[in-house]
């Protein structure tokens, strides 16, 4: 409780606050923490982008609505913004957060927010994540990190709050599918996209489907034996969308797997 006190007095004490949100999970929490506090000096807003499912985009839209807070969307294409970003290299989160942050900072000061804000919590330092230093370099306040609240405590927050992101799965952007190097196209974007909207309609709670060369999709899922019993319904879909090949990931779902492949990814 007294963490959640901290943070509700580290959010009063900005005056105003713009959340950068994609109506996740601790996204979500702070949106709703901060209107909570702040009022109509809290605001969110969700970038648009062909890297980001559509459906992420619908949701994030309900879910402002549902904690009633104002919610901004602005246009970015990164693909295009950045052909160093299209190339797919290792740092290309922190290329991503950069592109967003120069058109976020400046849309927030031109409308009065002097802090702009992530929910980026500190859970997430375990892993290889670029776009946390290109945040910390444009002055991008992270609270959840600051005060060292993790995932889990975050999940709490949202329950006691009544929040339905609470139990939901993360999300993260579609070019994560895809190995470093590999080139990024929207209609490979779209193909993943289309790829795991069907496969999760199968039922399936955590769903990854990775693109490697040669058009082969390797399907991750939470429960690998329900994936092989549908396995001819998703393997006819996957081809349909033009994967030429199809194979399941033994090992199932796990989060932020093609870091392995980046030298100096691996945390300990």
């Amino acid at each position: 409780m007294n963490g959640r006190n901290t943070l509700y007095e580290a959010i009063s004490a900005k005056g105003s606050l713009l959340v950068l949100f994609s109506g996740g999970l601790d996204s979500t929490v702070l949106a709703k923490i901060a209107l909570d506090v702040l009022g109509g000096a809290a605001c969110a807003l969700t970038i648009s982008s062909p890297i980001i499912p559509r459906a992420d985009l619908e949701e994030a839209r309900e879910t402002a609505g549902l904690i009633g807070i104002r919610h901004v969307v602005l246009e970015l294409n990164e693909l295009e913004a950045d052909p160093g970003f299209s190339a797919n290299p290792p740092d290309r989160c922190y290329r991503c957060r950069k592109l967003r942050n120069a058109i976020v900072l400046p849309w927030a000061h031109g409308h009065g927010f002097a802090t702009v804000a992530d929910g980026l919590n500190s859970s997430e330092l375990k892993d290889y994540r670029p776009g946390i230093k290109a945040s910390s370099e444009d002055g991008i306040w992270q609270p959840f990190i600051e005060l060292g609240i993790t995932k889990e405590e975050l999940r709490t927050m949202a329950k006691d709050l009544g929040l339905p992101q609470w139990d939901r799965p993360g999300t993260v952007c579609l070019c994560s599918r895809f190995p470093c190097g590999f080139p990024l196209r929207e209609e490979l974007l779209r193909r993943v996209e289309a790829a795991e909207e069907y496969v999760r309609g199968l039922g399936f709670l955590e769903v990854r489907v990775r693109y490697f060369p040669y058009d082969v999709a390797l399907v991750e899922v939470d429960d690998p034996d329900k994936a092989v019993y549908h396995r001819n319904p998703i393997v006819g879909r996957l081809r349909d969308l033009g994967f030429s090949f199809v194979s399941l990931d033994l090992e199932g779902f796990a989060s932020g797997k093609m870091n392995r492949v980046i030298p100096g990814a691996q945390r300990s």
